[in-house]
């Protein structure tokens, strides 16, 4: 039963402490969801007692039981077709060119104030000590590996994109080593081949940083640096602007960081680039 008709089924035995925890929870499903406690119980001004009471009253054995179910119903709700149907719905008839503006100028904004900065320099460092950077990525998301791969190997970065499954992505790691980095792109499913791809980066002492929306809390084992690109609800139609702008933040931090090495190298690849093109 969906959480919404488990509210219906128990509304008389709500009180108001309870409501306002409700009315949290309905007001950003996609934040709430990953909340614990203490922090839902803050946005709605209650104790955090009150909290797993609800769960209780719910049905639940606690709150980390309601909040699982909480995090498979937004994950459930981002089949690309419902998320192009809520989207058109919102944007009935006015313009759909600035509905995506105005969402995406917020979703930037969100990013600037969930201030990214020092995960976004960790993963900086990281790639520049790396002997290899792994690139992996399901879905939509293989663009920004394209992108980063792009722009590493023109800082001459050795790299390696990801885009099997099973036996060829098993393969394709095996030489994979603890001086070498693992970055991965998620957005609203964990994609196959994620799971073992960090497992297998623990183990050997590879360092693996995740670029995720709302997934952060579900990936298991955790990364050792996770970038938040929170690109609005995840019910709604969304475009890939958040997370290839903290893509261009960790190139030219990179570039701020690495003593003119990036510089150097464009400056290298231009010359061979004219080398390359002559008589053409």
């Amino acid at each position: 039963m969906r959480f919404s008709e488990l509210l219906e089924q128990h509304q008389d035995q709500l009180t108001a402490a309870d409501q306002r925890v409700v009315r949290e929870l309905l007001a950003n499903p996609t934040e709430a969801a990953f909340l614990s406690a203490t922090g839902l119980a803050e946005r709605g001004s209650v104790h955090p007692a009150t909290v797993v009471r609800l769960a209780q009253k719910l049905g639940f054995s606690g709150y980390p039981q309601l909040k699982a179910e909480l995090q498979a119903e937004v994950l459930d709700s981002s089949h690309p077709a419902e998320r192009l149907r809520h989207r058109l719905e919102h944007v009935k008839q006015g313009s759909i060119l600035a509905d995506i503006i105005a969402s995406e100028i917020t979703a930037l904004h969100e990013l600037a104030d969930q201030n990214p900065e020092p995960e976004i320099n960790a993963a900086a460092r990281a790639l520049m000590g790396a002997r290899q950077v792994f690139l992996f990525a399901q879905g939509n998301a293989t663009t920004l590996v394209e992108l980063m791969d792009r722009r590493l190997r023109r800082s001459e970065f050795r790299t390696l994109i990801l885009r099997q499954q099973g036996r060829d992505l098993a393969e394709h790691v095996l030489a994979m080593g603890p001086e070498d980095v693992v970055l991965n792109f998620a957005f609203h499913s964990i994609p196959a081949g994620l799971t073992p791809l960090l497992q297998h980066a623990a183990r050997i002492g590879a360092t693996s940083i995740l670029i995720t929306d709302i997934l952060g809390p579900l990936v298991k084992p955790r990364p050792e640096i996770v970038i938040a690109a929170k690109r609005g609800l995840a019910e709604e139609f969304l475009t890939l602007t958040v997370p290839m702008a903290i893509c261009n933040a960790l190139i030219l931090t990179i570039a701020r960081l690495d003593q003119g090495r990036s510089l150097k190298a464009l400056g290298r690849l231009a010359e061979l680039t004219d080398k390359f093109t002559e008589g053409h």
